[in-house]
């Protein structure tokens, strides 16, 4: 009796786990392809949520990257604008009214001073320098006079421009050092003025205009860390329901084994009993396919062994 039942609580071990087992691998495959991202020296995995993540990361980095490429290129065109269109008003001013007057003399007229320094962007300028690299007209009163090829040791990214810009028009970048420390990278466009030997510079910092494009970056960065806390919360909920989940299919699985297993411990029994001599045993099992034709082939050999003691107590 204690093997029998031995060889049926294996049984009945065995098909729980030969289905829950698989289920569960099932499962855990589910939250790796989900979930998991595996690194395993050339081998690498990424879940589903680690490319999504990844994918919004890449996204934002490229989105950034290109709107302020393209804003960048708009201030640039902005700044040479500004320079031209300064550069033309100058001219005209010095046709219209003829000056002859040397340009030190020039810097003390309101309206040429006007014309020369003009806003660009939020903090930048234009000013005139002439064929010497001297300043003339500067937002900086300070400035004025100052020879430009006193930066070329200390800001030569800027006197690179300066320098080109005497033979031609001419753009580019250069890094301004603030008050607390920080760089800041500048573009300047230097245009001339067409019958002077003077030079119109327009300049400001560059990120003036990309700020827009920092700003969308810093909203989708909040945005995708709200993401990520919803997600964070919501992926606790999704173990605890798979986790129940679990625990129910366990259940039933136990129950529908143990219904398959029970007639078969039942005939076990009723077998035991008929081998000890109990040739009354009852084989009451309502199955069907092949428990009910285990339960028929016991009640068969029941009836054949009743039937050969009766012949054997006959011949005695």
């Amino acid at each position: 009796m204690a093997t029998e039942n031995k060889v049926t609580s294996g049984l009945l071990f065995r098909l729980i786990a030969g289905i829950f087992v698989p289920i569960l691998i099932a499962f855990a495959f589910l939250g790796c392809v989900l979930f998991l991202n595996i690194n395993l020296g050339g081998f690498q995995f990424s879940s589903i949520r680690g490319i999504w993540s990844t994918s919004m990361n890449d996204l934002g980095a490229a989105s950034l990257k290109e709107s302020t490429a393209s804003l960048n290129k708009l201030g640039e065109e902005i700044i040479k604008q500004k320079a031209q269109d300064v550069a033309k008003e100058v001219e005209i001013y010095f046709r219209s009214f003829k000056k002859k007057s040397s340009i030190e003399t020039l810097r003390n007229e309101a309206s040429l001073k006007e014309l020369a320094v003009q806003k660009v962007g939020i903090t930048g300028y234009t000013a005139i320098h002439d064929l010497n690299g001297v300043n003339h007209f500067h937002s900086n009163p300070k400035l004025i006079g100052t020879d430009l090829h006193d930066l070329a040791g200390k800001l030569p990214q800027f006197w690179k421009i300066v320098e080109g810009g005497l033979k031609g028009p001419i753009g580019g970048y250069y890094n301004w050092r603030e008050p607390n420390g920080t760089i800041r990278a500048k573009y300047m466009y230097i245009a001339p003025v067409k019958g002077a030997d003077l030079f119109v510079a327009a300049t400001t910092y560059i990120d003036e205009f990309s700020k827009p494009a920092q700003a969308i970056t810093a909203k989708m960065d909040q945005m995708q860390k709200a993401y990520a806390a919803q997600y964070n919360k919501r992926f606790g909920l999704i173990i605890i329901i798979l986790a129940v989940v679990l625990l129910v299919l366990l259940a039933v699985i136990y129950l529908y084994s143990f219904s398959v297993i029970r007639p078969i411990r039942h005939l076990s029994e009723v077998a035991d009993r008929i081998s000890m001599g109990d040739l009354k045993a009852t084989v009451d099992v309502k199955a069907r396919g092949e428990i009910a034709v285990l339960a028929q082939s016991i009640e068969r050999m029941q009836t054949s062994v009743r039937a050969a003691i009766e012949r054997l107590q006959k011949r005695r």
